[in-house]
């Protein structure tokens, strides 16, 4: 994980491992102002077909294009016993990821890789219209991968996207 400190003239500065320190081995003055990754969410529109259980998990990691850093995550999201986490037919949700990365820049973070899965409780289909993941900088500009007309089948079922 990266850690930034401030230097007193604004600027940030990776004092630990991880992908913005990587960027800036050797890179000179100012190598590692300029935007970095803030937050990071998953949305989902759920189809026609088959909703999410309430007791279904979501699991999604983001990763660098060359999948060596992890940017974000969430294990888990939305599974419980309440009605609340079960995703009715054409209804749309935003699930917040932990950013992993928080000093990686927009350039580390271009093309990035998305792996999504389910963990059911018992049998569960769910038809999704779309998802999409969204990387926010501290510049305000987004990155965004998208997957578009899929199904989750079953526990375990996996589906892979990357940012264009």
């Amino acid at each position: 994980m990266t850690i930034l400190e401030g230097d007193g003239l604004g600027q940030a500065i990776a004092v630990a491992g991880g992908p913005a320190a990587a960027a800036c081995d050797g890179g000179g003055e100012g190598c590692c102002a300029g935007p970095t990754l803030s937050r990071a969410e998953l949305f989902t529109l759920t189809g026609d077909d088959d909703n999410k259980d309430h007791d279904t998990g979501i699991y999604v990691t983001v990763k660098t294009g060359d999948e060596r850093s992890l940017l974000a995550s969430i294990n888990n999201a939305d599974s419980s016993g309440k009605d609340m986490t079960t995703y009715n037919d054409d209804s749309h949700h935003f699930v917040p990821l932990v950013v992993e990365a928080p000093g990686a820049g927009k350039s580390e973070c271009s093309g990035f890789r998305v792996r999504m899965s389910i963990k059911t409780n018992g049998n569960d289909n769910w038809s999704i219209d779309v998802a999409r993941v969204t990387l926010y900088f501290s510049d305000g500009i987004t990155l965004v991968a998208d997957k578009f007309g899929f199904n989750l089948d079953g526990d375990g079922a996996t589906a892979e996207f990357a940012a264009l």
